[in-house]
């Protein structure tokens, strides 16, 4: 029997494998359309913030060396040239983090859903031993304890009745 996978459904009482660490993470998208939109939703929400934080910041600056003396001007238009290309370069460096970020987080709730989903299916076949297996940090943890309880209970009726 090949070993479970993180976020798999596996037979109740199977130790995690994949490692010193336990399970590894394996694929990040799970639920592509979702984490898709997640991501669209944070990456664009951002993107706003950042031109508007980065408008006025640059606004400021040009409204600075407009009111400098006609010596300086060509000096502080050089500093502004050069502000202005850290703060775009800051300002991607940002939101590749938030774009990353957010796909780790939709994973935590897609990855968990596949999970649920998964065992939710095989207790639906009769596979009364399965349960939820999460990672430490997944979302649903609750809903997946549900599951597990429940599948435990049905199990448990079953051998009663013989």
């Amino acid at each position: 029997m090949p070993e479970p996978r993180s976020n798999d459904a596996v037979p109740a009482g199977t130790a995690p494998g994949g490692g010193p660490f336990g399970w590894r993470r394996r694929q990040f998208v799970v639920d592509a359309r979702y984490q898709l939109r997640a991501g669209v939703l944070v990456g664009t929400v951002a993107i706003v913030l950042l031109v508007l934080l980065n408008a006025s910041l640059i606004l400021q600056d040009r409204a600075t060396a407009a009111t400098a003396a006609t010596a300086v001007r060509p000096l502080l238009a050089g500093q502004d040239r050069a502000s202005w290309a850290l703060l775009l370069l800051g300002s991607a460096v940002f939101l590749g983090g938030v774009v990353l970020v957010g796909v780790l987080e939709s994973h935590r709730t897609a990855g968990a859903a596949y999970a649920i989903r998964r065992a939710v299916d095989a207790i639906r076949d009769g596979r009364l031993d399965t349960r939820v297996r999460l990672r430490r940090g997944d979302h649903l943890q609750d809903l997946a304890k549900s599951i597990n309880l429940l599948a435990e209970t049905i199990e448990e009726e079953r051998l009663r009745r013989g």
